[in-house]
């Protein structure tokens, strides 16, 4: 079966700091897929926080692919508030019309989702898909920060999404696992990395004496206060952390005099920014839901050559032969000290865990995977 068109609903909104959904509708656009991408819709009612990106939304509309992006864009938009019965359906109704505008043969493209968005799940029922893909990046259902009454909705849609797709990427061997049990083609794909980009910082920059980075959002899965009990602990050490941070972080951070908080920095300047420390930094929380990961900066981190101090948690330990694994701040500071000087050899075997990841080798995987789904 022949299907060239590929309508891709991201969890990610078009631009966000980590563009990994768009790296990986671009690489399929590039093995001659007439792509869209859909920014994400999730799954609560927006706030007075989102009116910046309601404005942003409104103004950008769809877009069609440039010489800068080679897929076009479409930004649908749902009147909240959201789940209540009438304004439900109409919803579903409007955001169909949203997406049908974006497609111009059903029956030649695959619908590819990678959040079970309630309103979605319809659309993905429709019969005319060839094939429908389920990405599972994260495995929301234990996230922290779902509320409780969207929970049920949520794992409804999710169970829906699982019987109508034809193929599942999980991104972690933790998240196939749940999936396995209502899903028989599932398929782990992971984070990748730019492999050479990294090979060209680790020539071009020498790791600086003492500093400690971290390139990644500074979020809920980040232990902030972790953080900055390590930096309170290493007076003489620089944090360099990189990313978008939340309130909660920036108020414990900032005041430290030896961290620096650098903010959302362009996906290019990360290699360096990681191969120019002399270690590198995985601070996460210790909870279920970041047992389900497989972040992107794990593998950011090895490629990058220098020593890593990670929290241990399930993916980090899967990796612990090339990370030192270490928890509460006064520990993972001396796992930091710990570092340096790097043991002989350590860097190479770094460098050649990370060398399965890299991006053109899971873009391959995935666009085999798809191929032999649809056949």
């Amino acid at each position: 079966m022949t299907a060239r068109s590929l309508l891709f609903c991201s969890d990610f909104p078009l631009g966000y700091h980590n563009r990994e959904a768009e790296r990986t509708l671009a690489g399929f656009a590039a093995r001659g897929y007439e792509s869209t991408y859909v920014e994400k819709l999730g799954i609560r009612s927006p706030g007075p926080a989102h009116v910046v990106e309601l404005a942003r939304r409104l103004r950008r509309g769809a877009e069609p692919p440039g010489p800068d992006r080679p897929f076009g864009t479409c930004s649908p938009r749902l009147m909240p508030p959201r789940h209540v019965p009438p304004l439900d359906a109409v919803n579903r109704r409007w955001l169909a019309r949203q997406l049908d505008a974006r497609v111009a043969a059903p029956e030649r493209t695959i619908l590819w989702i990678r959040y079970a968005t309630p309103e979605l799940v319809p659309y993905a029922e429709r019969p005319d898909w060839p094939l429908v893909v389920f990405e599972a990046v994260d495995d929301h259902l234990r996230s922290p920060g779902l509320p409780a009454a969207l929970r049920p909705r949520l794992e409804a849609a999710e169970r829906r999404m699982l019987r109508r797709a034809g193929l599942v990427f999980a991104w972690s061997e933790a998240i196939a696992e749940r999936l396995r049990a209502h899903h028989g083609r599932v398929v782990v794909a992971g984070a990748g990395a730019d492999l050479d980009a990294f090979a060209k910082a680790r020539a071009s920059h020498a790791p600086e004496p003492r500093v400690a980075g971290y390139a990644g959002s500074l979020d809920g899965r980040f232990d902030a206060a972790l953080m900055a009990e390590t930096a309170r602990a290493l007076p003489d050490w620089r944090f360099r952390l990189a990313g978008p941070a939340d309130e909660p972080a920036a108020r414990l951070l900032a005041p430290l005099p030896n961290v620096e908080l650098l903010g959302r920095v362009p996906p290019e300047s990360v290699p360096g920014l990681l191969a120019g420390a002399s270690v590198c930094l995985m601070p996460y929380r210790l909870d279920a839901f970041n047992d389900t990961l497989f972040p992107l900066k794990l593998v950011e981190s090895l490629a990058s050559g220098r020593p890593t101090v990670s929290t241990p948690i399930r993916p980090a330990r899967e990796f612990g032969d090339v990370l030192r694994l270490a928890t509460g701040g006064r520990e993972f500071a001396a796992a930091i000290e710990a570092s340096v000087p790097d043991a002989p050899g350590a860097e190479a075997r770094r460098i050649a865990r990370a060398a399965p990841y890299g991006w053109e080798a899971r873009l391959d995987a995935m666009a085999a995977a798809v191929e032999e789904a649809l056949r």
